[in-house]
């Protein structure tokens, strides 16, 4: 808390900066505010810092946010821009217009013409934020775009390029994300679009990299050779019976075959020792098939639509539209409900968040609950939280949460005080952990004849629309965990006097998830409530709970009469169980997290460097050099296989690798490495030299050593990604031998990039070597590699 006090006291010394300049700028013409773009502009070439002209930047979008949109940014909101401008994260609570504190660090950090960009969580809010604020940055003479376009499904790179250009860039987390991984495996610069990252200010900073740590975004390549065992393995897990057949450790998420399984399957399947190696796939499929059934649950993990699965979010009820689970048990899943099974496809590149925002030179973020996850954003993103006091106090009565045994019992009490509530004309919240949940509340509101909304954030636009509209007399509004966040539910005539918009949460949800919900109440000092009704059924509950919890569950249920009237648990040492449970699936979560950023360390470093070697063989207008030296060293790993050569083997080496042609071999030439080095150098130098005629000029030559040392590099690097990826399956086990997997992992690693950069050096003699050339028509290279 102290080291809070100290940052607040130099965000209000800075304040009073800014503040100092609001005379001057509110007496300005026109043309003279819109001038302070080209004198801030001078003042950094000049030698000036960020820091020192940010009170006279923020003062003047302050002024331009009045004269063009009618809102002054009040001095807690310039306060948030004061932090967002340091590349901290400011928690800011809803309704506090984040939208609009954004636009001063957004305009000072663009200055400097390296650009700064906003990610959403959406693009409806990517899509809202630009045209509400794209008249005040383009009025001081900045340009602005989005960075996706609505009505072209497949933006050329010239476009994207001009997007991302403008100096100011709206845009999604993981639009940003494929662009990057697009962008870096492009074959030529007129293919690119992206320039160095300078600026980032994420919104809704925890659902980014919070929530979607665990989730790393990946460029599919060809299709794997597909299996046919998932039909077997799927009608074989449907005939099992849970208890004897198999058995279930819910906090591990592990489920495997009991010996009575093990003998079933092998009767099932006809054959011997399940376990043996020969037998290892066909256990793969049955372990994917039994995760499939007893672990991923339609409504809740996953959903069906137009015949194909689609991911959920539990977290905010969001469809993960376009990915997909590996390993196989996507298309374990896809089997289970008899839809198409799609195929299993290689790796071609994948980055996570933190990997992400790592490249810009600041980034900061935005949102009203990150103190919570505070040591997390410190430790792994080096991003300090400070809390923006409101502009008004918060009024809003957070009501103890009450906890019931049953589920049947809690939604009873959730539903008539949701009665209650309704007849006074308070407009309602209703909160389900699930799209599942929220489609039996639903059913239960309906039985009562009350009239609702059900958000199941499907169409993003649509969830905003009556997300905005949640706020008017008599409205009840269901929702996913986080449906419509990002959008301010404003009260309507006459609400405020019954005591404003009253959330009521249906299921024990984690701490910062609960606090966001409870915040869609009493924006900017209305009146508002939150209550939450817990059963120790509860999945979040179940999924995590001990023995001794579960023994207490039973005890209690048994003394339940049949019929009796929901009754409240009061028991102190309950709620100090609870508490104990919601902190350690957090830890656990956290520990989760920390360990998919060790892996993605490894990832990041390989990355980063063979992107960087892309680029240089991108940028270099004459590649021969480079060229010749991969080629010496692809043709001393191939004479690395043997230590001695025969006449026989080197005339298959160079069959296989150099030319299908009959080549004479001199008797002497295999006397030592270094004769056959000269020898095979001299033999490719021979036949490139033939090849290249071919081609009309120099541009032409180095085209082809290009796609040659591209192609190389690319193959084997979707190899190296596929292999990283099944890497942490494969550590994964060490763990439980008391040895640290992020260690082996790092290793193992390291050992498979030589190994990867190896392959390519050796790819590139059989891409320079076998491939076939030609110009076609419209004097264009083509190329077939072998």
């Amino acid at each position: 808390m102290l080291l809070d006090q100290i940052e607040l006291h130099r965000v209000h010394r800075q304040l009073r900066r800014v503040n100092a300049w609001a005379d001057r700028m509110h007496q300005m013409s026109d043309e003279e505010l819109k001038s302070q773009t080209t004198i801030l502009k001078q003042e950094l070439k000049n030698g000036k810092t960020l820091g020192q002209i940010l009170p006279r930047a923020f003062a003047t979008v302050r002024e331009a946010d009045y004269r063009l949109l009618g809102m002054y940014p009040y001095d807690v909101q310039v306060m948030g821009a004061i932090v967002l401008s340091r590349g901290y994260i400011a928690e800011m609570k809803t309704g506090e217009g984040k939208t609009l504190v954004a636009t001063m660090p957004l305009y000072l950090n663009t200055l400097s013409g390296k650009g700064a960009i906003l990610v959403t969580p959406n693009e409806y809010l990517a899509s809202r934020d630009e045209a509400q604020l794209a008249p005040v940055y383009r009025w001081l003479g900045l340009t602005v775009s989005l960075g996706f376009s609505e009505k072209i499904k497949n933006p050329k790179p010239a476009l994207k390029r001009k997007w991302y250009q403008s100096d100011i860039l709206y845009t999604t987390a993981s639009t940003l994300a494929f662009d990057y991984l697009f962008n870096n495996l492009a074959d030529s610069l007129n293919d690119q679009y992206l320039r160095p990252y300078n600026y980032v200010i994420i919104d809704e900073v925890d659902a980014v990299l919070i929530d979607g740590a665990n989730s790393p975004f990946v460029i599919a390549s060809t299709p794997q050779l597909q299996s046919n065992l998932y039909a077997l393995a799927d009608n074989f897990v449907r005939i099992l019976i849970p208890g004897q057949d198999i058995k279930f450790n819910r906090q591990e998420k592990g489920v495997w075959l009991t010996y009575r399984g093990v003998q079933k399957a092998e009767r099932y399947f006809r054959l011997k020792g399940l376990y043996s190696l020969k037998h290892r796939e066909l256990y793969r499929h049955i372990a994917l098939a039994l995760r499939a059934h007893y672990y991923m649950r339609k409504g809740h993990d996953y959903l069906v639509r137009n015949g194909k699965v689609v991911l959920l979010d539990e977290t905010n009820g969001r469809l993960m539209k376009g990915m997909k689970l590996n390993t196989g048990l996507h298309q374990a899943i896809e089997q289970k409900e008899h839809v198409k099974v799609t195929a299993n496809q290689a790796t071609a590149a994948s980055i996570t968040y933190a990997s992400l925002f790592a490249l810009f030179n600041k980034t900061a973020g935005m949102s009203g609950t990150a103190k919570v996850s505070e040591n997390e954003f410190i430790n792994v993103y080096n991003m300090k939280v400070i809390q923006i006091p409101t502009n008004k106090p918060v009024i809003r009565r957070d009501l103890p949460s009450q906890v019931y045994l049953t589920t049947q019992e809690k939604l009873m009490q959730a539903i008539n005080l949701t009665l209650r509530l309704h007849k006074q004309g308070r407009p309602i919240l209703l909160v389900a952990g699930s799209v599942e949940n929220s489609e039996i509340v639903s059913e239960l509101l309906l039985n009562k004849g009350i009239p609702h909304n059900v958000l199941n954030a499907f169409n993003a636009a649509r969830e905003a629309a009556i997300v905005k509209n949640a706020g008017q007399r008599g409205a009840v509004t269901i929702a996913t965990n986080m449906a419509g966040r990002g959008t301010d539910i404003k009260l309507g005539p006459g609400v405020k006097e019954l005591g404003g918009l009253a959330v009521i949460g249906t299921e024990m949800l984690p701490d910062r998830v609960r606090l966001q919900l409870a915040g869609r109440a009493g924006r900017q000092g209305d009146p508002g409530s939150s209550q939450f009704f817990i059963s120790l059924e509860d999945s979040f509950i179940s999924k995590a709970s001990t023995k001794r919890f579960k023994k207490y569950y039973r005890r209690v249920l048994k003394r339940r009469q049949t019929g009796a009237q929901p009754k409240k648990l009061r028991n102190p040492l309950l709620r100090l169980s609870l508490w104990m449970l919601s902190s350690r699936v957090a830890d656990s979560k956290e520990r989760s997290r920390e360990q998919t950023n060790k892996y993605e360390i490894a990832m990041r470093i390989q990355r980063n460097h063979l992107y960087q070697e892309r680029q240089r063989i991108m940028e270099t207008d004459t590649l021969e050099k480079l060229t010749f030296d991969w080629l010496e060293r692809g043709l001393r790993l191939y004479l690395a296989d043997h230590q001695h050569w025969s006449t026989k083997q080197l005339r298959r080496l160079i069959n296989e690798h150099i030319t299908y042609n009959l080549v004479d071999i001199p008797s002497n030439v295999t006397r030592n490495q270094q004769e056959l080095i000269t020898y095979l150098k001299h033999l490719c130098q021979g036949i490139l030299t033939k090849k290249i005629q071919k081609l009309a000029d120099n541009q032409q030559v180095n085209q082809f050593y290009r796609s040659a040392l591209l192609n190389a590099l690319d193959s084997c690097w979707v190899d190296e990604v596929d292999y990283l990826s099944r890497l942490r399956t494969i550590v994964a086990p060490w763990g439980l031998a008391q040895r640290d997997p992020g260690y082996l992992y790092q290793v193992r690693a390291l050992h498979s990039y030589q190994q990867m950069l190896h392959r390519s050096w050796r790819k590139m003699v059989d891409n320079l070597m076998l491939s076939a050339i030609m110009v076609n028509k419209k004097q264009q290279l083509v190329v077939w590699f072998n």
